[in-house]
């Protein structure tokens, strides 16, 4: 330790050196869950504050800012382009937020034609007001990183076919259960929720705005921008994917204590085996885009919003699961590599 470091300063240093992903891991549910499992607090039983309040904490995102700065790579926190970039995202989050406010939301279409209004209280807006400094701060410091896998999240220039993956491939698993779940006579639920179409598109871009502001960026900016490369500097993509997808899964255990997420406790478990799956599509993207994390958060956002605009139906299952075992099996995850593999 030397003179001038603090020993707390120099305890985390010695821990991070050592045992990055476990330090990461372990910020990431401190900063996460801290507030998270807050929100009855603060939002009472109402899902709609509780969702904005559920903003103003996304762990993973803040962990791996934390390591990046840590690590000499950081943003430049306050100059010109990171404040453009904060007002940007601040402002359309804002916007999202006082909606929500005002008309209440849901999970789906259905829930949310039946929503109550939270109003605009002085909880309801300085709620926002956090929501919205969290989300621009995360994007505006994530874009501004002098680390390559952190500030990919403005590097849209990719190969065409990686965009088409990204924005595809969940919703061709979607139609393909659909169009099986037709031809075999079974029931199909409405996605509109009886809303009136203009209302029901709104309430689809809001959703896809905010999963993509909030949501998506606040939780692929640690998982797959930090996380992931640093499990594969040591293991295969598939072992790397299986331990991202438990913690990924476990790490939305307050969601289903705080009400955010429908259903009993337990189904925290049902969700760790999603997100392993799903871990795979993740890390097959990732590293065949050469690492890029716009397109993991594209992903991201389109997997939380497809069952928006398509009906879900059992039989999606059957084309998800066997484009993962596909990508498995051809893409050779087993095999440790060294770098992301462009494709």
């Amino acid at each position: 330790m030397t003179p001038s470091m603090p020993a707390q300063q120099f305890l985390f240093a010695t821990q991070a050196e050592r045992h990055p992903v476990l330090v990461f891991v372990a910020l990431t549910f401190a900063i996460t869950w801290t507030v998270w499992f807050c929100v009855p607090w603060v939002a009472g039983t109402d899902w709609a504050l509780g969702k904005i309040v559920t903003g103003w904490a996304f762990g993973p995102a803040l962990a791996a800012i934390i390591m990046d700065r840590w690590r000499g790579t950081g943003a430049a926190i306050g100059g010109r382009v990171w404040w453009m970039r904060f007002a940007a995202v601040f402002a359309v989050v804002m916007v999202i937020d006082v909606s929500i406010l005002f008309t209440g939301d849901g999970v789906s279409a259905d829930t949310f034609a039946v929503a109550q209004s939270p109003g605009l209280s002085t909880v309801g807006i300085v709620s926002a007001l956090i929501a919205a400094t969290m989300a621009g701060f995360i994007v505006a410091t994530v874009a501004g990183s002098r680390s390559s896998q952190l500030s990919s999240l403005l590097e849209w220039r990719v190969p065409l076919r990686w965009w088409l993956a990204a924005l595809l491939l969940p919703p061709g698993w979607m139609l393909l259960g659909l169009a099986i779940a037709s031809a075999t006579d079974s029931p199909i639920e409405s996605i509109t929720g009886g809303l009136p179409l203009p209302v029901w598109i709104l309430f689809v871009l809001r959703s896809i705005l905010f999963t993509l502001l909030v949501v998506a960026v606040g939780e692929e900016a640690g998982w797959r921008g930090w996380m992931l490369p640093e499990l594969q500097k040591r293991m295969s993509p598939a072992l790397s994917t299986v331990l991202l997808g438990i913690v990924w899964g476990l790490w939305h255990y307050p969601l289903f204590v705080n009400g955010q997420f429908p259903g009993p406790q337990h189904l925290v478990f049902a969700k760790v085996g999603v997100c392993v799956f799903l871990g795979i599509l993740f890390t097959w993207l990732y590293n065949r885009s050469g690492g890029n994390l716009l397109l993991a958060v594209v992903l991201h956002t389109v997997l939380n919003n497809v069952v928006r605009v398509i009906p879900i139906s059992e039989q999606a299952g059957i084309g998800m699961f066997a484009l993962l075992v596909v990508l498995v099996i051809v893409d050779r995850m087993w095999r440790r590599r060294t770098q992301t593999n462009p494709g």
